[in-house]
Parts: structure tokens; C-alpha cells; sequence
């Protein structure tokens, strides 16, 4: 079997959550000759050490071959470890709460993804489920984009996402859609203190069909400029937090 080539994360919030989640098998630690060391360097230096991590120091030029954004660190792990969806419902009962799941139908930016990851890990979402198809995966550039948010997350990557989601639904979780549809509601009229699957489509073309139809309800966000649809990310990340809201002032 030939070995999978390691990864290399870069960028300081994205070394240092790797760093603190210990999820990933990690190789090595490589950072910019000269970098001042402020409290977060000092800090992935320090846990580095703790988790006996080698590190070395190389030329800024080698470091820019590996990723623009890495200011100053990159480090060599391992694949990210990807989840089942039993592991996310076992995760939500071990919180003594409703699940609370983020899918993503064919989202193929990456920044979007990472955007939309760092705020779903914020809000405290029990897992994310994305395709294996058509869609970004965990990447380097989404790690990054994340700043290390999908470091902490569990990650589910699913052959057919609309059979994943009737799963769900037979296991009394409701499929939600974030979707701009004559029969979506507005935001402010559904309650998502539920379990939940909190849905979002591709950028360009929303949710895909089969998808659409296995949602319970769809909901959309009013707007009244002349531009007709928000960004992915921030459409989603709107709809996370006002899941979040629900939930907290439902204790």
C-alpha cells in the first residue's frame, strides 16, 4: 500500500490548534529563521517540546513554497482524522444535548469552508458533514482559513449525503436548509431549538435538488440592497448562530 504523502499546515492559529487538539499524527515543526518570539510563538514552541515534536528552523523562501499565509510556522502532520456519524450523535449525548450538526452540499471553496467551519466549531455544533464528492475537504488552505477551528472538529465525509440525512431524520433529527426558495420561511419564524442538521448548498447553485426535498423546512434571510443572495459563509454563519441563540435561551 503506498503511503499518503503528509500534509503541511501553515499559519500561526492553525500550527498552535493542531498543536492543542492532538488529533492528528504530527512529523515535524518548521519555523522562519529570525521570528520574534511573541507569546504564541513561544507557546507552539513550548507545546512542541511538551509533545517532544522535532523543530527546525529554515529560510522564510522554503516556508512561502508551503503556503503564503504561514507567518513564519508550517507544520508536517499526518491526514486529518475524519469521523462517522455515530461518533457525532455519541459526542452530542456525551454534552447531555440535542444534536446540533452542520452539512454542507458540494461547498467547493475552501475559504468558505474554513469560514463556515471556524464558526461552527464557535457555537459549539456537534460535527460537520461533508461529501467526498464535489466538495473542499479538510485542506491545508481550510485549516488555515479555519484558523484551526476544524482542528477541534469531528468531520464525517459521506459517499451520499442524501441518504445521510434520511438517517438522521429517522433518528428524530430535522433536516433545516438555508435556502433562498419562494418556500422558505424567514429566519425569525422557525425555531431551531431542535435536533438539528443545519444545511447549506454549493455558492453558486444553493442546495441540489434531492437535498432541497429531504429538507423538513427551509428558511432564508430577508434583504432589501439590490445584490439578491448573501456569500455561503455568511449566510451560514448567520443561520449557526441564530440556532445558537435558540438553544441557549431555551435552558
Amino acid at each position: 500500500m503506498t503511503q499518503k504523502a503528509p500534509e503541511r499546515l501553515y499559519g500561526k492559529n492553525a500550527v498552535r490548534e493542531c498543536l492543542r487538539a492532538q488529533r492528528r499524527h504530527i512529523h515535524r515543526l518548521y519555523l522562519a529563521k529570525g521570528m520574534k518570539p511573541t507569546p504564541l510563538v513561544q507557546e507552539v514552541i513550548q507545546r512542541a517540546r511538551k509533545l517532544k515534536i522535532p523543530t527546525q528552523e529554515v529560510p522564510r523562501k522554503k516556508l512561502d513554497i508551503w503556503g503564503a499565509s504561514h507567518q513564519g510556522m508550517t507544520l508536517e502532520t499526518g491526514r486529518f482524522p475524519t469521523s462517522d456519524i455515530g461518533d457525532i450523535l455519541k459526542h452530542a449525548e456525551k454534552q447531555n444535548e440535542a444534536p446540533f450538526i452542520l452539512a454542507l452540499d458540494h461547498l467547493e471553496d475552501p475559504r468558505n469552508v474554513g469560514a463556515l467551519l471556524r464558526t461552527a466549531e464557535i457555537v459549539g455544533v456537534h460535527g460537520v458533514i461533508l461529501p467526498d464528492r464535489r466538495s473542499a475537504g479538510i485542506t491545508p488552505t481550510v485549516v488555515n482559513t479555519s484558523a484551526g477551528a476544524s482542528e477541534h472538529l469531528r468531520v464525517a465525509i459521506v459517499s451520499n449525503l442524501a441518504q445521510t440525512l434520511n438517517t438522521l431524520k429517522k433518528e428524530g433529527l430535522w433536516i433545516v436548509g438555508v435556502e433562498k426558495d419562494p418556500a422558505a420561511q424567514p429566519y425569525h419564524q422557525v425555531d431551531l431549538n431542535m435536533p438539528l442538521v443545519l444545511t447549506l448548498g454549493s455558492e453558486g447553485k444553493g442546495m441540489t435538488r434531492l437535498i432541497r426535498q429531504t429538507c423538513d423546512l427551509l428558511l432564508q434571510f430577508p434583504m432589501r440592497g439590490h445584490i439578491e443572495s448573501l456569500n455561503a459563509s455568511v449566510a451560514g454563519a448567520l443561520a449557526l448562530y441564530e440556532a445558537w441563540r435558540a438553544r441557549q435561551f431555551s435552558r
